[in-house]
This record gives C-alpha cells, structure tokens and sequence, in this order.
C-alpha cells in the first residue's frame, strides 16, 4: 500500500501515533506532531483516503476521534488490534493520549508504552511490564483479576506505572489495587507508581486507600494534568 501525500515518514508517524494509542484527536495529533491544523488535516484526509485512518463520531457529548485501521496497522508494522472503541471511555482514553504526550516530553515519547503496547509485549513476551495480579486483594467478585496500569514509562532507573484515575473507584477496590501496586514495588516489577487523578473527591479517594494500606510515601499522588 503506498502512503499518503508527499512525507511518507509523517504518514508513518501519524498513522504509528494513532495506532499507538487507539483513539485520539486532531488536537492530540497537532500537539503530538508539532504541525498546524491545516497541515494536520490535510495530512489525516490523506491517509484517510486510502484506508489508513479512519474518523469516528460517538456520543453527541464526545469529540470525534481517530482510529487506525487495520491496514493503517500492518502498514505501520504496529501488531496491535483495530482498537475497541467504548463511547463511556473515550474521554478517559482521550485524557490518557494528553498524559503519555506530556510525560513523552520529559521522558522521550520512545520510552512510554500505552497499555495496548505493553499489554502486547506482555502476551508475547511473556512477563509482567506494569499488571498487577489483584486476586486476593480487595477484588470484587466479577471483576478482572488482571489489573494494568494507564501507562508505562521505561525509565533508566526501572519502570514507572501512571494511573489516570477520573473518577473514585469503590475504596475496596482502591484498597486491593494499591497493595497489590505495592507488592510489585517490593518485587521490583516497577519502580514507582504514579496515581494522576482528577482533583476533589478522586484525589481524596485514592489518597484514603493509600492511608488505609499503610502506603502513603509508595506513591506518586497528583492532579492529572489539565
């Protein structure tokens, strides 16, 4: 399949960033690519024309976003699924895509995985990056018993897990996910963990949990950024 317009390595970026992430949007793309709107849309129709990208428009309420197709993935040589798309995560999803740019800045957007990247490399490597195993502690019946975190950084001095926590989860559940994040602390399948959470009651929930396991100075605990 050729690429679309002129820079095929921008089409590359663009459709490896997409893909990458599952959903983002045009907005995230400017900011990730450092390009205009013009540019920016002109280079997204392009690959959309000819089946790359493709353009989703959900929920009223919810922006339309940009998924990869699977032609857009092979062409990448990205070997992720087509992303599921659930209209009640999308914002979630969406806020996850502004976190890993920013942390992309500091760290080098080479050293941040999404979970649709880590969770591959899991499956096919067969070791943990950053999942926990959260049977035993706290977790409700019908839940998963794998847990994964938002993101994952490959820091120089070991793994870092980021949680974009949005809303309050039930402070059982809190309670087991913190534990078992600080078993993988002890076991040193991660570094740090990094809860980022919208501020108010979220932040003051996930600040209670970390009271009530004994863990407060495990964690990074902050606002997500806006």
């Amino acid at each position: 399949m050729k690429a679309a317009g002129r820079n095929k390595s921008r089409d590359r970026e663009l459709v490896e960033f997409v893909g990458r992430h599952g959903v983002v949007t045009v907005e995230q793309v400017m900011a990730a690519m450092g390009a205009g709107r013009t540019a920016s849309y002109r280079r997204i129709a392009a690959c959309m024309e000819i089946g790359l990208l493709e353009r989703l428009a959900l929920l009223r309420e919810e922006p339309t976003v940009l998924r990869a197709t699977r032609d857009g993935l092979n062409y990448v040589e990205l070997g992720l699924p087509v992303a599921a798309v659930t209209p009640g995560l999308v914002g979630h999803d969406l806020r996850c895509v502004d976190v890993a740019i920013r942390v992309g800045r500091h760290f080098g957007h080479e050293r941040v995985l999404t979970e649709r990247e880590f969770t591959w490399r899991e499956q096919s490597e067969g070791k943990e990056i950053a999942s926990i195993d959260v049977a035993g502690s706290g977790r409700a019946r019908g839940l998963p018993r794998k847990h994964r975190a938002d993101l994952a950084v490959l820091a120089e001095e070991g793994t870092i897990a980021i949680e974009v926590e949005l809303t309050a989860k039930a402070p059982t559940r809190l309670e087991g996910l913190l534990r078992a994040w600080r078993r993988a602390q002890v076991e040193q399948v991660v570094s740090e963990v990094h809860y980022l959470c919208a501020p108010g009651k979220t932040r003051r929930a996930v600040e209670r949990a970390a009271t009530k396991v004994q863990a407060q100075g495990s964690f990074l605990i902050a606002d997500v950024p806006g």
